[in-house]
């Protein structure tokens, strides 16, 4: 058996052990103390949970609130097109909200650009106003 063939299985075990790929498989899940959150990774861990969450509630009152807007449409088209239009009116708006949410939650994060705390805080803000968005579609 010559050098490569010898040396083929153990070569590559230490390749991928040295590349981090084994001890990356090895490694437990961290999991943040949102409740006491310490070091700045946990923060901003911690807030991108949180926008998580604030979008997943958004989305479930948007799409609710969207069914209710496609479904009066359908019914009042009988009266006539200045009727119709409140799920398209609906859609305009949620893009238009999104837009401006990534731009004024961008002002906060240029006071902290290149440092660790942007992530947080623009998370925080985005989670902050995607909750007030729930609120509003919820009164519509």
């Amino acid at each position: 058996m010559n050098w490569p063939t010898k040396c083929a299985a153990p070569c590559l075990a230490l390749l991928l052990a040295c590349s981090g790929h084994a001890a990356a498989l090895a490694q437990p899940t961290f999991a943040p103390n949102c409740a006491d959150p310490f070091a700045q990774a946990e923060i901003n861990m911690c807030a991108s949970a949180d926008l998580e969450a604030a979008d997943a509630e958004m989305t479930v009152v948007y799409d609710l609130l969207l069914g209710q807007m496609q479904d009066q449409d359908r019914s009042y088209a009988e009266n006539g097109p200045e009727f119709v239009g409140a799920a398209i009116l609906l859609r305009e708006s949620q893009e238009a909200w999104d837009r401006n949410r990534r731009d004024l939650c961008a002002i906060p994060g240029l006071t902290f650009r290149g440092g660790s705390m942007r992530p947080g805080v623009v998370a925080s803000c985005m989670a902050m106003l995607a909750l007030s968005r729930a609120e509003e579609l919820r009164w519509l």
